[in-house]
């Protein structure tokens, strides 16, 4: 029965997801904090970012089964792009999560309402996540051209906000012009099916399966004379073909 599997899903999911947030942050994020003076800034900064990933593959991995099924596609496996920006289309407040399958060290950027989420917003301050609706434009370029030389690569959901369709909308040419500057490859990557995981203004989980598919890499030399209007356009168009493929 349908309803019965979705009441169930719900009802396990969200008490383990508040006992496995608040327990990683008393057990792992704070004590790193605390420790902070001892083994330095960058390292703590290495250290809560590798614990966002293992947190966000216990969510998804672990406390969404049986009753989601992702499916990670890499496109190029075993041929990694080093450090990159990784561009991604805005399906579901779920999606941050599925960034720990790309295994790398990485800085998401977000609008605001992440950062208001209790214990989440603090870890995403922590770890260095950039807030772009509180940052100039300036701001976020140099703090991001930082970041890639600390070889620590960006994640973008240049949407902006989350779609209701499968329709990949216009997006913002931020990280577009900082890859330009950087002389950096960018990564695009395809989320499908989450979309009801929960769905917009709602907090309801459906189950499911998720589809994120990392797409071949766009190299420096393949876009470096682009202006960014049309660099977008295109990165946009190759999200939005893969999406098509997967939501036929």
């Amino acid at each position: 029965n349908a309803v019965l599997k979705k009441t169930i899903f719900n009802l396990t999911f969200y008490p383990l997801f508040v006992i496995v947030t608040i327990g990683m942050s008393a057990f792992f994020f704070f004590p790193v904090v605390i420790a902070r003076p001892f083994i330095g800034v960058r390292r703590t900064l290495w250290v809560t970012r590798q614990l966002i990933r293992w947190y966000g593959l216990v969510v998804t991995r672990f406390l969404m089964f049986p009753f989601v099924r992702i499916i990670y596609k890499d496109f190029e496996k075993g041929k990694e792009p080093g450090v990159c920006v990784y561009v991604c289309n805005h399906r579901s407040s779920s999606d941050g999560f599925l960034m720990a399958y790309l295994g790398v060290e990485c800085v998401q950027v977000a609008s605001n309402w992440p950062f208001k989420i209790p214990v989440i917003g603090w870890i995403a301050r922590v770890a260095g996540y950039l807030n772009v609706q509180k940052m100039s434009s300036e701001d976020f370029e140099t703090t991001a051209c930082q970041l890639l030389k600390e070889n620590v690569s960006i994640v973008a959901f240049p949407e902006g906000s989350r779609t209701t369709d499968s329709k990949v909308r216009q997006f913002n040419g931020s990280v577009f012009r900082l890859a330009q500057k950087a002389g950096i490859p960018i990564v695009p990557l395809c989320i499908s099916g989450n979309q009801k995981m929960p769905e917009k203004d709602s907090w309801v989980l459906t189950p499911g399966t998720i589809y994120l598919h990392k797409l071949p890499t766009i190299h420096y030399e393949e876009f470096k004379d682009l202006i960014p209007f049309k660099l977008k356009n295109m990165v946009r168009e190759i999200i939005q073909n893969e999406v098509d493929k997967l939501e036929i």
